[in-house]
This record gives structure tokens, C-alpha cells and sequence, in this order.
């Protein structure tokens, strides 16, 4: 299979939109605050990663143990080497190391943050408040990424957090037509149509199955294609 391609399936092109939104948005008026979300496997994760590493974008992805502090110095390293800066160890108190991030942005209008795992965030106040002064007070773009309910979780934790978010997209499940250019475009032996049904049916629309299933079709089909072929038609995949 071919490796680390962004596949411009429809939840992909419709997080383009969210991105290609706040960027385009009249910045004097409306904070550059955005929200990605949706089941597991649906290709969030993937989709953060690869698009910030093929625009050039900051990512940080939240853990348990992320706190107000962890978060500020990992994210002054990276817009010190998104900028080119070189290698830079933080340090100091948690709202200098923020003032830090502020100037930075400041200074570098169109960057564009994402933040993954954001459910993390919602234990703690400071962490979500720090994060919505990076777009109240720079024109800095910030896309969060979450699970199916963060956008529900964000409206009862802070209604006026929820209010500043301008952009929300819900990943949906993988269709038919997502798998078969998903498989055209990744996978390193031909998918006929009843591959694609094959893989659509037993991935029930979720992205991650579906990838497992081409890897494995693909390596049956390099060892033995006619039995590939025989095995999913016994299947019932037409």
C-alpha cells in the first residue's frame, strides 16, 4: 500500500472547508476558532497529522497529563521551528512561556494550530481558557480535534467558548464512493468493484477497517488473486 497519502475523500475535502474558512474569514470581526469531531476511525487523526505536515501547519496532539504548563512549552517549540528559529528549550513561568506564544503569533499572522485529543482539555479550565486567548488575542487560526461529543461537551462547559467556535464539521462515515477512491489511490494492486463492496460492507463506513481490509486483500491478492477474488464472491460481496 502506498504510504501517508491525504486521499481527498469527502471528509477530507470538507476539512479543507473548515481550514479554508477561518483562514478567508474577515479577521477583524471573528476569531479564527474552529472544531473537527466524530466517531473513532473516521480519519481525524490522520487528517490532522498529514495536513499540517503537507501545509506546514503546527500540530499538537493532548495527553492525560497535559497541563496548562506542558502545553505552552510544547507549543512555543514548535512554532519556534514552524518559523524556522531552530531548537528552543522553554522555560520560565506558565504565563510568560504564553506571552511567549502570543508574541510569536503576533508576529506571524497566518499560522494555523491544531489541537488534537481536545477532550483532554475539558478537565481543565485553565488549559481551555489559554487556548482561547491564543485566537482572542492573535489572528492566529486554531482547529480543535475531538470525539463525537466534544462539540456538545464544549457548549455545556463554557457557552461562550462554544459561541466563539466559527467552524464546526462532524466527520461522517466512509461511503461507498470514499472506498473506492481510497483503494484507487492507496492500494498497490487493481480493486475491482467487488473488492470495494467487499471492503465498504465489512469496514460498516469506518476508515481505519477499511485500510486494515485493503492491506489484507492486498496481500492475499499478491500470493493467490484468484482465490482473493473466489474467497469475497463466497462472502457475498456483490
Amino acid at each position: 500500500m502506498k504510504q501517508g497519502k491525504l486521499v481527498p475523500i469527502t471528509n477530507v475535502q470538507k476539512a479543507d472547508r473548515c481550514i479554508d474558512f477561518l483562514l478567508n474569514r474577515p479577521r477583524m470581526e471573528m476569531v479564527g476558532l474552529g472544531m473537527l469531531y466524530g466517531r473513532p476511525g473516521l480519519g481525524k487523526t490522520t487528517y490532522a497529522r498529514r495536513i499540517a505536515y503537507t501545509r506546514g501547519y503546527v500540530y499538537l496532539r493532548l495527553e492525560a497529563t497535559t497541563t496548562p504548563k506542558t502545553f505552552a512549552k510544547e507549543l512555543l517549540q514548535n512554532l519556534y521551528i514552524s518559523f524556522g528559529m531552530g531548537d528552543y528549550l522553554p522555560a520560565g513561568t506558565t504565563n510568560n512561556l504564553y506571552k511567549q506564544c502570543i508574541q510569536l503569533l503576533l508576529d506571524h499572522e497566518d499560522t494555523v494550530i491544531i489541537i488534537d485529543e481536545i477532550d483532554y482539555a475539558f478537565r481543565y479550565p485553565q488549559l481551555l481558557g489559554a487556548i482561547r486567548d491564543l485566537v482572542d488575542e492573535t489572528l492566529a487560526v486554531v482547529v480543535l480535534v475531538g470525539m463525537q461529543n466534544a462539540k456538545d461537551r464544549l457548549n455545556q462547559i463554557n457557552e461562550y467558548y462554544f459561541d466563539r467556535c466559527n467552524y464546526f464539521y462532524e466527520f461522517q462515515s466512509v461511503s461507498l464512493e470514499d472506498v473506492r477512491q481510497l483503494a484507487a489511490e492507496v492500494m498497490s494492486v487493481e480493486c475491482n468493484e467487488a473488492m470495494v463492496n467487499y471492503i465498504h460492507h465489512n469496514s460498516a463506513g469506518n476508515l481505519r477497517k477499511a485500510v486494515k481490509i485493503m492491506h489484507m486483500l492486498e496481500c492475499q491478492y499478491k500470493v493467490n488473486p484468484i482465490q482473493a477474488m473466489n474467497d469475497i464472491l463466497a462472502q457475498g460481496a456483490l
